[in-house]
């Protein structure tokens, strides 16, 4: 079994990569393109992603602390027992997900990181996230959806709505002289763009995967992306 700082290093990854846009797309104002925004809308919108953000982190942050503690073996052994924990935990979307569902791609994902392919894990983790729990809980809302794609509708045509943001993915808090943060991962310039669509956000979500990997093993922007990692967790 590798060192268990690799399921560290994964663990980091997937707060900025595998929550995706739930955690940190910048889209909280998403509105409709031919229109104002609302305080309805916004409401959804907020709404949607914490509850997004919520639900994946109690299901796949307790994976990552198991694995760490006692190894891949028992992970195996007692994954399917965790669905007996469902009448006690916290789960805002169990009218769409059940909680601890077995999907293949939490044993191969840390199948993968125990045997050093990296890469591999966090691929099949961003599918685990992505594809069986955020698409169901967030973007079969047809509303949410619909909110996503007007953002996106008028940001890339840059229509003066005063709400809508670029859809992206932030790796560090410093930014560059002219405002804009240089170390991010667009989703998309074009208008008709949908972070709805699986196949659009898996795309998305591995190449910002990519960039997050290759700004860590970067001899000075790590830093940048280090600290704000800290700042995460250490929250004041």
């Amino acid at each position: 079994m590798i060192g268990k700082s690799a399921s560290d290093s994964v663990a980091n990854l997937r707060k900025v990569a595998s929550v995706g846009p739930a955690a940190w797309m910048t889209a909280y104002g998403a509105q409709s393109a031919v229109s104002a925004a609302t305080a309805e809308s916004g409401a959804k919108v907020y709404q949607m992603l914490a509850k997004g953000n919520t639900s994946l982190f109690l299901d796949v942050w307790p994976l990552h602390m198991f694995y760490k503690k006692f190894g891949l073996a028992r992970l195996k052994r007692c994954l399917p027992e965790r669905k007996l924990l469902r009448s006690s935990v916290l789960w805002p979307i169990e009218n769409s997900v059940p909680f601890a569902e077995e999907r293949p791609q939490i044993l191969s994902a840390f199948s993968a990181i125990d045997s050093g392919r990296i890469a591999d894990g966090v691929k099949d983790l961003a599918i685990h996230e992505q594809i069986n729990i955020l698409q169901p809980a967030m973007y079969n809302d047809p509303t949410f959806a619909l909110l996503m794609r007007a953002n996106q509708f008028a940001w890339a045509l840059h229509i003066p709505t005063g709400s809508a943001r670029e859809i992206q993915l932030a790796f560090a808090n410093q930014c560059t002289v002219t405002g804009a943060n240089a170390k991010n991962e667009r989703f998309s310039k074009e208008p008709l763009a949908n972070l709805a669509d699986p196949q659009q956000r898996m795309t998305f979500v591995l190449r910002a995967a990519q960039r997050f990997d290759q700004l860590l093993h970067d001899p000075l922007k790590k830093y940048d992306v280090e600290n704000s990692l800290y700042l995460i967790a250490h929250a004041r």
